[in-house]
């Protein structure tokens, strides 16, 4: 009897997500994106999470084998409805390939093949209305009901309130999953953006979008080496690899959420007015994308991606174990790009920055860096930028040219490289022990003259060099142990400066 190999796609999930400005609503959003490759899927092919057939359930993707042709059907016909009624905006591609005994591997990559014509499909909108209907002002949605300032909100506005409400019993999937915390209590997660800022030092946020690198390689590399095997062992190995992407992203959002704890928030929770200073938004295969108080985002991101290589090489070992695949016994690595932002700044803005950003920090290492023994694998790097202003560019160069170019001087000094590499690229620890000594110069002197002088130098290079050279002059006088220790006398003859970024990141504390 034929088999039947299902494949989904989850078509739409930002723009579902950032709809809206409010984090309430992004965080119930996320919640809902997170329930249907899971519980909703489960539910309606009337299945239990651990069923022997799943290939893929995670990160907005479905793969499954169902066992009969009837099944199949209905479950193709009924999933999508279901879909767009629990989460109103997302639209899914569907695509069935009929397997034949020996034909997995093959049928795959067929499979594929079809979900990505799928995707360029229109899909008809779920909630239809008519002219004379009365609408959401903040969505465009048809008015469902009324949120708690009695202004008309859209169905899916209405659903990811309902889902996010603190009141409820609605599951934190999303923030246990990054926290590793079995208990939550939901009274400690910000639902506004002012909430995640409160008990930092400034209004600004970071949002974080990290993604594995190479996955597309290991992929094609699995199916390669699974070629002369049986269906089982190639459901197996495709299903096992899925598991061991989430483990690890899981694993390492959980040691970066451990590096940012600090001692005194038990008091803070006992008296239930902590707020814990992050939110998760995505967290699904080797992706993961989060809001964060600006201030936590480097060591956060820095440590995530450290463990991520750290995770992956002990959850990979199965590759070579089990089907001699060979090339990634140290694991696997991922890039990450950091939006800094003020807290009123358009969210859907800001995750577009952190995507190029992150795209930015895998070009640059897949041009130019590569593990010394692996050279399919690059290196870990991230790149930051911080907003100053309102303007918006579609591409990140013009962004850049505009604001990071002051005269001869270049402030473009990223991405930075997780660990050093011997051939002079920067990196997070050139870029942290800077940090150390302004900070030092920070504690030892409440206002920091030195430091002010090191932002007024930045400054004059956009308006006239001389004037700037001539502060730097004086400072190498004024302040010279502080001037020697950041090593400004090199700094200044270089065509590219990393003193920008260290500013930056040091008003975030300060």
């Amino acid at each position: 009897m034929s088999k039947y190999l299902y494949g989904d796609s989850v078509q739409g999930i930002q723009d579902f997500i950032f709809q809206t400005n409010k984090l309430k609503e992004i965080v119930g959003a996320s919640e809902l994106v997170e329930s249907i490759c899971t519980t909703v899927f489960w539910e309606v092919a009337n299945i239990s999470k651990d069923d022997s057939n799943i290939i893929l359930n995670a990160a907005g993707n479905i793969k499954y084998l169902f066992e009969t042709e009837e099944k199949c059907k209905a479950f193709v016909r009924i999933f999508p409805k279901i879909v767009m009624e629990r989460a109103p905006g997302i639209t899914i591609s569907q695509a069935v390939v009929k397997l034949e005994t020996g034909e997995l591997n093959k049928s795959l990559k067929n499979l594929e093949v079809k979900l990505r014509a799928q995707r360029n499909k229109q899909s008809k909108p779920f909630e239809m209305g008519f002219m004379g209907v009365d609408r959401s002002r903040r969505t465009g949605g048809v008015a469902y009901g009324h949120d708690e300032d009695d202004k008309l909100i859209c169905e899916a506005t209405f659903k990811k309130i309902a889902i996010a409400d603190p009141k409820t019993d609605s599951p934190n999937k999303l923030f246990q999953k990054v926290s590793g915390l079995e208990n939550v209590n939901k009274k400690s997660l910000a639902l506004n953006i002012e909430e995640i800022t409160k008990s930092g030092k400034n209004s600004w946020i970071a949002v974080i979008h990290a993604d594995g690198n190479a996955l597309g390689s290991i992929i094609q590399n699995l199916g390669n080496g699974l070629q002369n095997r049986t269906d089982d062992e190639v459901k197996v190995a495709f299903k096992t690899f899925s598991q061991k992407i989430e483990a690890a992203t899981k694993a390492a959002a959980q040691k970066a959420f451990a590096s940012i704890q600090t001692e005194h928030t038990n008091k803070e929770q006992e008296q239930n007015n902590y707020r814990y200073p992050l939110r998760p938004i995505i967290l699904g295969g080797d992706d993961l994308t989060i809001i964060i108080r600006a201030d936590l985002a480097l060591d956060f991101t820095s440590t995530f991606l450290r463990a991520f290589e750290e995770e992956t090489e002990k959850q990979f070992d199965f590759l070579h174990k089990q089907f001699g695949i060979n090339g990634y016994e140290k694991g696997i690595t991922a890039c990450a790009g950091i939006a800094f932002v003020k807290e009123s700044y358009p969210l859907h803005y800001a995750i577009g920055l952190a995507d190029k950003l992150c795209k930015d920090a895998k070009k640059f290492v897949k041009d130019k860096i590569k593990f010394p023994d692996y050279d399919q694998i690059p290196k870990s790097s991230l790149a930051f930028f911080k907003v100053q202003d309102s303007f918006i560019e579609d591409k990140l160069d013009d962004l850049k040219k505009r604001t990071l170019k002051a005269g001869s001087m270049s402030f473009d000094y990223g991405p930075y490289l997780i660990e050093p590499a011997n051939n002079g690229f920067s990196n997070v620890s050139e870029l942290t022990q800077k940090l150390d000594i302004l900070e030092k110069e920070a504690l030892e002197n409440d206002k920091s003259k030195a430091v002010s002088k090191l932002r007024q130098w930045i400054s004059e290079l956009y308006k006239d060099k001389t004037t700037a050279d001539f502060m730097l002059d004086r400072m190498s006088v004024v302040n010279d142990k502080f001037y020697d220790e950041l090593k400004m006398n090199e700094e200044r003859k270089k065509t590219t400066s990393i003193i920008y970024d260290v500013i930056q990141l040091h008003n975030l504390k300060y």
